[in-house]
């Protein structure tokens, strides 16, 4: 409940995935340990349900190339797209 995972909009890969904390935070280093550890591991369940544990890249972007003024994670990979599945709430 503290995690949402979305596809990004403008995706840079096949698999292109935004993961967002909810808490506020600007970015990588106004967020505190816990938040961090817990986009991580969330991070590891994408990775695992799409099979794909070993063949996905993570990107932060930081100061100078951030677009969004809040902490997210990009999850990206050319693999893994056939287990993506979508759901609206």
């Amino acid at each position: 409940d503290d995690i949402i995972v979305i596809a990004d909009i403008n995706p840079k890969a096949p698999v292109h995935l935004l993961t967002i904390p909810k808490e506020e935070s600007e970015n990588l280093y106004q967020s505190n340990p816990e938040m961090l550890a817990l986009c991580d591991a969330t991070v590891n369940v994408v990775a695992n349900k799409l099979g794909i544990a070993d063949h996905f890249r993570v990107q932060i972007n930081n100061g100078l190339g951030q677009e969004v003024p809040h902490l997210h994670y990009h999850f990206l990979s050319d693999r893994g797209v056939e287990n993506l599945k979508y759901m609206n709430k």
